[in-house]
């Protein structure tokens, strides 16, 4: 519920052709992984999905010029390249 309202806010900071670069889930996923980069703390992580994320860009008034999908083990995640209009 806190993410579109975030993006409002950083597209407001941008100026009119400003770039926003942001990296998200690709898949929808909420949990934990208890070992978080080999350091034995917790993280935990709930995130929407690709279609999501690239709607809730648009919606903030950001127009999204590139998404590029970045592996990660089994997954990977959404790497977004918008211009605010």
């Amino acid at each position: 519920d806190e993410q579109l309202p975030l993006l409002r806010k950083v597209a407001g900071w941008l100026r009119p052709g400003g770039w926003f670069l942001g990296t998200t889930g690709h898949r929808a996923w909420t949990g934990v992984d208890e070992d978080w980069l080999g350091g034995g703390t917790p993280m935990w992580w709930s995130h929407a999905d690709v279609a999501t994320n690239r709607r809730w860009i648009t919606q903030a008034g950001l127009v999204v010029e590139q998404e590029e999908f970045v592996p990660e083990g089994e997954n990977g995640h959404a790497l977004f390249w918008a211009r605010r209009r």
